[in-house]
């Protein structure tokens, strides 16, 4: 694999050797990043660029040499016989990068990597097809400016500078009728899809007058329209913006509550990225640097999809995490001279990727979580508080610096986005301990692991509330919003059922943080996620004496929740923002039928399952996600209707 300084120029940039200004010979250099230009940066390759054959040769005296005859000729040419021979490999499936490719051909210069053939008037008449799904200029250009301005900063998927360049030349290649890229307007199709999930309410309204129908309408005309034009193209079409509109479907579904097509989306883009080599950083011979950044940054964002989907939904890895020597981006594209603490917009995304890496060496070959040692277990909490006690000043836990926020807003939502999927991946380790009785300890770090566990499933539903708190109602539909909040109180239903003995430390503050999470889902159920998670953990609290009486039985006292950070500290508030009523068991009801339209849920029926056999949920989706066995409840829900709180 070529590492940066293999593939150190020795002269000057491009650019700056247009603008005959002395260059710093790193990229992006010196005057790119001044000019906020820092992907026009390219350089030159040590290898001199041979000339090509079809041009005739020149004498010491400058006079033109005639071309070779005819008769001298090989009957094929290089370039030709290296098209012919990587056909070859090719049609033997071989990957990029593979030591067939480099056989014979070490020093010729590979430019299929640049050069693309010709549309076909076929993919022209299919991107026509799709093009009545875009609204006016005005209004497409709106959902453009709104997804690379507030919505494309949670995954970054997309880089700003050369999408709007991408834009405008479509727009122009539109209006002069030239062809048109059939994997761009694939990828602006997603764009605005994705974009139309997210509109604040202005915007909403304006869009909705004018073209006189719904946002979610828009959204899914926008979706229909790319997956028509999406399903046209072959595997020998596969390209960086083929991967990018892969991902953002799959970001699309996940705010559709679709997880399981979500999943199945992420697998055709992780192996679609894999046939360009992005996991390997194969076959970038002919790539800019600029080029090899994006291709990392899209590979990394794969990465943790894959690695999140695995650890919180118990679904099997895409990526083989045996394998997985990825080189990180190197975040250079957004550095600024003016503002030396400015990070990255990505930099959110790859500290995750840099924390996956991280816990996979102490996991090793072990998948389950049940199945680690607890030597195991007590290695991977600490290297996660290594992990946060190295976390740039933007987003520390403690007294973050919050200097940059005004300036740049998305540091808000990251940070607090960061900061929920770290508490989550640390709880996640701790969750087996939680969620079985501690009269049948399986080591003699059950109790530790068990107030390790309530420790941080309070800290995480905290860091969620502060997230749920920014993201609510515009952004109700991120799926992180919903999950951090469903998962965390489940699991705490759970060990509050299993303290039979009532010996939980904090046990009235983890009630506490049930009824908050409860809250949080019921304002949520806007969703069809929120609705379905907030139906199924008021019925499991309803169809547990334990948790029924505390709930449906006391006055509901007010519980303070952190606001947004001002100068490091956090401000305790009352819980809601308008007053809630109170609620009692026999209204209850009526509130869940409401908030959960077309959710089925029977309790008794559930609970009749024997045990060891897995229920049969219909709760918006939600059942083919999340795996009701991690809980442990069979043997509890409702056995002792005479147990007694002592509260």
């Amino acid at each position: 694999m070529q590492t940066q300084k293999d593939i150190r120029p020795t002269i000057s940039c491009t650019e700056c050797q247009r603008r005959k200004q002395k260059c710093s010979r790193e990229w992006p250099c010196n005057h790119c990043q001044a000019r906020k230009v820092p992907h026009l940066c390219q350089f030159g390759q040590k290898k001199a660029q041979q000339e090509s054959p079809t041009q005739p040769e020149k004498d010491a005296k400058g006079q033109k040499r005639s071309l070779p005859d005819s008769s001298e000729a090989s009957p094929l040419s290089w370039d030709s016989a290296q098209a012919t021979s990587e056909d070859g490999l090719k049609a033997w499936g071989y990957m990029p990068g593979h030591v067939h490719y480099s056989l014979g051909y070490a020093d010729i210069e590979d430019t299929s990597q640049s050069e693309s053939p010709p549309e076909s008037d076929q993919n022209q008449e299919e991107v026509d097809k799709v093009l009545h799904a875009f609204p006016s200029r005005s209004i497409t250009d709106a959902f453009v400016n709104h997804f690379l301005s507030v919505v494309n900063y949670r995954y970054n998927s997309v880089y700003a500078p050369t999408f709007t360049e991408q834009y405008v030349q479509w727009w122009s290649d539109r209006a002069s009728r030239r062809r048109l890229s059939p994997e761009f307007t694939c990828l602006l199709l997603r764009v605005c899809a994705h974009s139309g999930q997210y509109l604040p309410d202005s915007l909403r309204e304006m869009v909705e007058f004018e073209l006189a129908c719904t946002s979610q309408e828009l959204t899914e005309r926008f979706a229909a329209a790319a997956e028509q034009l999406s399903t046209r193209f072959g595997t020998p079409k596969v390209c960086l913006e083929r991967v990018q509109e892969q991902f953002l479907k799959g970001a699309w579904l996940k705010s559709e509550s679709k997880m399981v097509e979500t999943w199945h989306v992420l697998g055709r883009a992780i192996r679609e990225a894999q046939e360009l080599g992005m996991d390997k950083d194969s076959g970038m011979e002919g790539l800019t640097e600029f080029e090899i950044e994006i291709r990392r940054r899209v590979w990394a964002l794969l990465y943790i999809w894959d690695w999140q989907m695995s650890a919180w939904l118990g679904r099997p890895h895409l990526i083989d995490q045996k394998d997985c020597s990825f080189t990180f981006p190197t975040l250079r594209l957004e550095e600024s001279a003016t503002e030396p603490h400015l990070l990255s917009p990505f930099a959110h995304i790859a500290l995750q990727a840099q924390l996956a890496r991280r816990i996979a060496q102490f996991k090793g070959d072990i998948q389950v979580i049940e199945n680690l040692t607890t030597n195991q277990v007590f290695s991977i909490e600490a290297e996660c508080e290594r992990f946060i006690e190295e976390l740039p000043p933007v987003f520390r836990f403690a007294s973050p610096d919050i200097s940059l926020d005004e300036q740049h807003p998305y540091y808000v939502p990251q940070r607090r986005q960061l900061h929920v999927i770290i508490y989550m991946t640390m709880f996640d380790f701790l969750k087996p301990y939680l969620t079985r009785s501690p009269k049948n300890p399986k080591s003699s770090h059950d109790t530790d692991f068990r107030n390790m566990g309530i420790d941080l499933s309070l800290k995480l539903l905290k860091a969620a509330r502060l997230l749920f708190d920014h993201e609510f109602p515009i952004n109700a539909r991120f799926h992180l919003v919903v999950f951090s909040v469903f998962d965390t109180a489940t699991i705490l239903c759970s060990t509050i059922i299993h303290d039979t003995d009532k010996m939980l430390p904090h046990r009235e503050q983890v009630m506490d943080a049930i009824e908050s999470a409860l809250d949080m889902l019921y304002q949520l159920s806007l969703t069809r996620i929120g609705a379905s998670s907030y139906g199924f953990l008021s019925k499991l609290i309803g169809a547990s004496p334990v948790l029924s009486r505390w709930f449906f039985n006391r006055k509901r006292p007010r519980i303070d929740k952190p606001t947004v950070e001002s100068h490091g500290v956090e401000t305790p508030q009352p819980a809601f923002a308008t007053p809630v009523p109170q609620i009692t068991s026999t209204e209850m009801e009526p509130i869940l039928d409401s908030a959960n339209d077309g959710i089925s849920f029977d309790i008794d029926q559930f609970l009749a399952v024997p045990f060891g056999e897995t229920p049969q949920l219909d709760i918006g989706g939600l059942e083919e996600i999340w795996d009701w066995d991690t809980l442990n409840l069979d043997a509890f829900l409702n056995t002792d209707p005479n147990y007694d709180l002592g509260m």
